[in-house]
């Protein structure tokens, strides 16, 4: 459970995502399917570094107000029992303030099929300007009786044509408890760097290096990888 999603990047559909956290203001219901190398969340694998199929369902009303549900496999390993899938839910309201500045408030529960309650809820608050995005998560209770958790994230995505596009992450976990991530750390970053190329036909494909800089328990999941996606909405 040590890890969730965020990223409202094209490559974020196969690595980090999950609940979208970026919504098109448009009266429409859409789809996703992601089948990933790893699924990795805020730079810590969530299925013990195997594989992961994903896929979720959107409605966004042309109001601004939208709601969607996003399910994944998962694995935390190391006895932690998070069972076999999540399933999050989550809805905000998406706006422009102006023709390159544009926000988004809402929140995020993150489900897990497991006779442990790890679910939590999260509130979330982004501003985008151009094509870099600035934002934070916040949960007073991170699982069962877990701490406070404030996530601090900046990104930013440059198309270079209707087929390549760059994405580039920062994340800042600020957690309410001495050595909650092991080795006496209750801070990390974790960083992303990525390509998503787009065919024809609709499907996307990803590759992306991700890091962290935790040490003691989690450092195993936590260190560099590449992950490799392939992902198509609807």
């Amino acid at each position: 459970m040590f890890t969730k999603k965020i990223l409202p990047l094209a490559v974020a559909a196969g690595l980090t995502a999950g609940a979208a956290t970026t919504a098109s203001a448009e009266d429409a219901i859409s789809a996703n399917v992601t089948l990933a190398s790893d699924y990795v969340w805020r730079g810590v694998s969530q299925t013990n570094e195997d594989a992961a199929i994903q896929g979720g369902f959107d409605y966004g009303h042309d109001s601004g107000f939208y709601i969607g549900t996003w399910a994944s496999n998962v694995n935390f390993g190391g006895g932690l029992d998070g069972g076999s899938t999540e399933i999050d839910v989550y809805g905000g309201w998406a706006g422009d303030v102006s023709d390159n500045v544009g926000f988004d408030v809402g929140f995020i529960y993150y489900g897990y099929q497991s006779d442990t309650d790890l679910d939590f809820l999260e509130l979330q608050a982004a501003i985008n300007f151009f094509d870099a995005t600035l934002g934070f998560n916040y949960t007073d209770e991170f699982g069962e009786d877990g701490p406070e958790n404030l996530y601090i994230h900046a990104e930013y995505s440059r198309s270079f044509n209707d087929f390549v596009a760059l994405d580039l992450h920062l994340g800042y976990t600020k957690t309410d408890e001495d050595d909650f991530w092991g080795g006496e750390d209750d801070t990390y970053y974790d960083w992303l760097v990525g390509l998503t190329f787009s065919t024809p036909a609709g499907v996307d494909l990803g590759i992306a290096y991700t890091d962290t800089d935790i040490e003691g328990t989690l450092k195993e999941l936590g260190e560099a990888r590449a992950v490799f996606s392939i992902s198509k909405a609807f």
